[in-house]
């Protein structure tokens, strides 16, 4: 709201990959392992939960994560690379990590790439591996400072 009037604003939306970013792997995955098999013979639902308890929380990511939509008033989006079966279980985990994201789905790192310019509310895409595809919204962030989020 501006001067009295409603502001046709789109608030800027952050995308952050959930693999490598906000999720991390342990250095010995043991379930992770079991998941691939797992999935193999049919239990994808089971499978998919497992592999996103697997992940670990970024915790340093995710107190940049409550900054952010707190004082900068971006809203966060997560995206996966794990599947359609993993965005329920993700879904879970995020709410139980008490973490204020916007939606969870899921992508691959191309059609993303292909559906970005007709996202302009996206101000950005955190993302370790697959930055470069992004062009100019896409940000390589380091695993260790995670404050340079807030800088776009």
């Amino acid at each position: 709201m501006q001067n009295g009037d409603i502001s046709n604003e789109v608030v800027p939306r952050l995308l952050i990959a959930f693999e490598g970013m906000l999720g991390i792997l342990p250095e010995k995955p043991e379930n992770y392992v079991v998941e691939l098999v797992a999935r193999r013979f049919g239990r994808k639902q089971r499978a998919a939960k497992r592999t996103v308890d697997a992940y670990e929380i970024n915790d340093a990511l995710a107190r940049v994560i409550w900054d952010t939509t707190w004082r900068h008033k971006y809203s966060v989006d997560v995206v996966t690379y794990l599947g359609e079966d993993a965005v329920a279980p993700l879904e879970e985990r995020l709410d139980v990590e008490g973490l204020p994201i916007g939606r969870v789905w899921s992508t691959t790192p191309e059609r993303l790439a292909r559906r970005l310019p007709y996202m302009p509310d996206v101000a950005a895409v955190f993302d370790n591996e697959n930055h470069l595809i992004f062009g100019s919204k896409g940000r390589l962030l380091p695993a260790v400072p995670t404050t340079l989020i807030g800088a776009l």
